[in-house]
This record gives C-alpha cells, structure tokens and sequence, in this order.
C-alpha cells in the first residue's frame, strides 16, 4: 500500500509533466484552448485524460486512447441549428451576454429561464441576452433574450464527416484539429460571431476551460477587442484541478469563490494574480448538510464490485453511523440504470449494522471522482470519507492546506476541515449575478 506522501508526490508530478506537455504544444502552433488532446479532465474519460495518462507512463498508446480517437474521428458533425427566440438586438447599443447551458427543467410554462450556474433568470435584466447549449434539445414554445443551439432532427452526417476530415487532411496539426471537439467549437463559435457581430457586449460564462468555451472566448475578442470577458467557476472546489490549467489570455477575468481557490490556481496552474478575483458564490447562497449520505460518483464505469466490497469494509470499520443512511446520485445520471442499480445493490447486498451506533456520528462517504461534493460535506459536517482507486481524485493537503488528509486503508481516505479559511465563500443573499454586472 502506497503511502499518502508518494500518492501526492506523483500528483505534483503529473502536473509538472502536463504543463511541459502543453507548452511543446504552442511551440509547435497547436491552439491547447481547443485541442482535446490538451483537456486534462481527470474527473471523466474522454481523449484529454487517455492522452495525460500515456504522458505520465511515457507509453505512445493504448486501447482505451485508440477508443476515444475513433469516437473523436467517427463523431464529426454539422447538425445543430440556432433558435432565435423573440429577440430584438438593434434596441440596444451594450448589451450583456451569457453563454450557459439548458434543459427542460430550466424553464417553466411561460419560458422563463433560470440558469442555475449564476442563479438568475431571463426576466431580470432586459439587456443581458442568454447563448444557450441545449443539454437535451428542449426548446420552449415562448421566450425573451435567448437564442438556443440544438440538434437537428433525422441528420445524417457521414458525408459532412468525410468532407471536413479532407479539408484538414494536408493541414498542419492534423490531429488536433480533425476532430469532434474542434468542430463542435467552431460551429459553436461561427453560431456567436454570427449573432452579436456587430455588437458591443461584456461575456459571462461559467467556465470549465471546455474547449467550446475557449473557442467563444476567442470569438468575443475577434469582434471586438474592447469586449470584456468574465469566466465564473462556479463549482465547489475539486481534488485535482489539472483542467483548469490557464490556457486562454482572452479571458479578462476569473471570479473563484474563496481564498484557497484562488491560491490553488495561481501557485499550481500557472494563472496570473491579476486575472482572478474573490466574490461570493453566484450559484450557492448557503450550503446544505449532508452528513448520513453515500454520494455515487458521476462515472461508474465497470467498478460496481469495488464500490461494493468498499462500502462494505468502510462499515466494517465502525468509523461512523448507518442511521438513516441516504445515497444520493449525481443529479445528470438520476434515470441512468447503471447509478440505479448501484444504489439498489448497496441497500440490498450490504447489511448495514445500526447497533451502538449512538456513539457514533454521522459522515458522509463518496465515491471515485469527488467533484465538489468532498467540499461540500467538509465545510459543513467537518469530516467525510473517500473511496477511489485513482490517484487523481484524491486531496492533498499540500495543495489545499485546510484539508487534513489521512490515509485509513487500501483506496480509502479520511479527510478533517481545518477552519481557517473556507473552501467556498457564501452571504445568503439572492441577486449576487445582477450585482455583478452592475459592478462591471
């Protein structure tokens, strides 16, 4: 069993070899705002984290990279269409635009939307207009100030496929721009030039660095230099943030929600002082506890067995209470079968013992990839638990120095919160977006 010293070693390590990666990357012109070879999500398989994974065991390929190259080769489409509803944009000299995502559930029967990113909707300020990526392909009957990029229906698109793959056959970096996430960015991005092309306007967005995103960012600036861009990151703080690398200059400023998000940024992903600033969450106004809860993790993949027989041991170990124990599924995988099943199997194959279990407390334990639940559960319970098998999703207390990380056995991990600064900032208060844009 690897000791927790050299588990966080190898993660400082790693990114060392990220960043050495990307930076041969520019020298030979390669744009790594849009590459998905330069996407280090570390948190969901993708051609970005099989790529970093053969740079860290310095192997050339494998299956699971061959597998993504097919899928980012084979994928290649044009079938997605802009909706313009009820817009006017000559009305007004400065606008404000946010690009976000929708689904059906973010809008009630009048079509209103609410972005629940920034927690604002579409009624509030007349001149900001929404650029939305529809999640699900749902578009409302009714709305106002908002344009939505969907699916086209019954597309067929292998001869769009093999058309763009010999436009770029004789180009330079062939591989990194012949691909499915190059060429959504670019449909994306053409969508936007095409619709605020002749307009001021200040960007918000919240910002993942998606190569998408990157692309729009891009796109603002090359319409106008005097457009302001503001990316927001909106999530609780996660284990080992190698995706938010800095990338892209465009971007004027980054809003981050505590001092340690902040600092983690600057001192370990190359992100200039003067790009970000502190605010209160946009998305949270408080927290809620959640101390006698399972949290399963967004990728399953094919670990059932090994979240089971973990479980099982972590309970085993009496370090906390099963009283009215709840298992919580990440809410874009609610109706998936594999969570569901997961769920069910915990509750029917691992006989949880109740017994003296008023001498112990209540915590919360996640699974694999912690995303900002382990942040969550910290600043409001105290403790948590953490079962992985990946080096990735781990927190080091020597990048995020108000976490105490302890090592109890094989894939399991104890975390304590140590309260001298929080990992989220909150002021219970609504209306922070619309604060904001007066402030810019």
């Amino acid at each position: 069993m690897k000791k927790i010293k050299d588990l966080i070693n190898f993660q400082f390590s790693s990114i060392k070899t990220a960043i050495r990666y990307l930076e041969s990357c520019k020298k030979k012109n390669i744009d790594i705002t849009i590459s998905p070879y330069c996407d280090f999500v570390t948190w969901a398989d993708g051609l970005g984290f099989e790529n970093f994974l053969l740079l860290i065991k310095k192997k050339k390929i494998n299956f699971k990279f061959l597998k993504f190259f097919f899928y980012e080769s084979l994928l290649i489409r044009n079938n997605y269409e802009l909706i313009n509803l009820n817009n006017n944009l000559d009305n007004y000299k400065k606008i404000n635009v946010v690009y976000s995502y929708c689904s059906k559930e973010n809008f009630d029967n009048k079509g209103v939307f609410s972005d629940k990113y920034f927690s604002e909707n579409n009624k509030k300020n007349k001149n900001t207009f929404w650029f939305l990526i529809s999640l699900d392909n749902f578009v409302p009957k009714y709305g106002k100030n908002i344009f939505i990029i969907k699916r086209k229906k019954d597309y067929f698109g292998f001869f769009y496929n093999i058309k763009f793959i010999f436009s770029c056959l004789f180009k330079k970096n062939f591989f990194h721009i012949c691909n499915k996430t190059s060429n959504f960015s670019k449909i994306i991005s053409t969508h936007f030039y095409n619709t605020f092309k002749d307009k001021n306007f200040s960007l918000y967005l919240p910002f993942e660095n998606r190569p998408h995103q990157n692309s729009i960012i891009k796109k603002a600036k090359f319409i106008s230099n005097e457009n302001k861009v503001y990316g927001y990151l909106h999530p609780m703080p996660w284990s080992f943030q190698l995706d938010m690398i800095y990338k892209n200059k465009s971007l004027d400023r980054l809003y981050v929600c505590s001092k340690i998000q902040k600092k983690v940024l600057i001192k370990y992903f190359q992100w200039p002082l003067k790009k970000i600033k502190i605010v209160n969450s946009l998305r949270f106004n408080k927290l809620v506890k959640r101390n006698n809860y399972i949290f399963l993790p967004y990728e399953i993949q094919n670990k059932e067995e090994f979240y089971l027989n973990s479980i099982k041991k972590f309970f085993d170990l009496s370090l906390a209470s099963t009283k009215n124990l709840k298992i919580s599924i990440h809410p874009l995988k609610l109706k998936n079968l594999k969570h569901l099943r997961l769920k069910k199997k915990i509750f029917e194959n691992v006989k949880f013992s109740n017994s003296n279990s008023v001498h112990k407390k209540n915590y919360p334990v996640i699974l694999g990839a912690p995303g900002g639940v382990v942040a969550e559960c910290l600043q409001t319970v105290g403790k948590a638990y953490h079962i992985t098998d990946n080096v990735f999703d781990i927190f080091s207390s020597k990048m995020w120095n108000n976490i105490k990380t302890k090592k109890i056995s094989s894939n399991l991990y104890e975390y304590t919160f140590l309260k001298n600064q929080n990992l989220i900032e909150t002021n219970n208060k609504k209306n922070n977006f619309s604060r904001l844009l007066k402030q810019n």
